[in-house]
């Protein structure tokens, strides 16, 4: 992991096009680039941790960071994954509290990092951009709630709302139908899922049987979404 002054010629234009900075004016937001700065971390540092004091928010320029906290039962619960242009740290970065999860790079990973004694007083003076860091927040919320939700229906439904919840997220449409961009291990997908990883297997298996999704390696394509939204709704109202 290092530390280094951020390029600015470099992330400037992936950081006006692709996240909330991009909301503000080019001279506000050069300024708060300026007073920033980029990490790098390497394929499974923690970015933070869950209760450490959280002074700033991030904004993801490469790689992917899954959120997680740990159950009551010592199992660890995957609650999101930010890829690309996406922001985490947030809560603490506004509320001035403590983290709220555990962030870890899934991959080699960079982020702008910019202070809440920088960010606050801007998002003030630029509502627009506020409004674009509390609707991240609550994708968070609301996915946060699906997961609870999803927790009490029985594992077909469970994997098929998981899919599409991720399908929403970080899908991208192409001729073979939606493609999950995000690589992960069906390790990683039961903790997101809520299920041990052989009944992921096992589900992912049956779905891969009635040609709803089509799996190559670690990564996943939904090729009949309506089908899926269609047994994640009939498994989810038998439950």
């Amino acid at each position: 992991m290092s530390t280094y002054p951020p390029q600015m010629d470099r992330i400037r234009p992936f950081l006006a096009k692709n996240t909330f900075l991009g909301r503000l004016p080019d001279v506000v937001r050069d300024a708060l680039m300026r007073k920033g700065h980029v990490r790098t971390f390497a394929k499974g540092d923690a970015v933070y941790r869950r209760g450490e004091p959280g002074d700033s928010l991030m904004v993801v320029i490469t790689g992917r960071i899954k959120l997680s906290n740990i159950s009551v039962g010592a199992k660890e619960v995957v609650l999101h994954f930010v890829s690309a242009g996406d922001i985490c740290g947030e809560i603490a970065a506004l509320d001035g509290g403590e983290r709220a999860a555990n962030a870890v790079a899934l991959e080699d990973c960079e982020v702008f990092v910019v202070h809440t004694r920088d960010l606050l007083p801007t998002l003030a003076e630029h509502p627009e951009a506020m409004l674009e860091v509390i609707r991240a927040l609550c994708e968070k919320v609301r996915a946060g709630a699906a997961i609870i939700e999803d927790s009490t229906l029985e594992m077909r439904a469970r994997a098929a709302r998981g899919l599409l919840r991720l399908a929403r997220q970080h899908g991208r449409a192409g001729k073979d139908g939606v493609s999950l961009e995000l690589t992960i291990s069906q390790e990683e997908l039961g903790k997101y899922l809520g299920l041990s990883r052989a009944n992921v297997s096992r589900q992912l298996g049956l779905l891969k049987m009635l040609d709803v999704i089509k799996i190559d390696g670690a990564r996943i394509t939904i090729t009949q979404l309506d089908e899926l939204t269609e047994i994640a709704e009939a498994a989810a109202s038998k439950s």
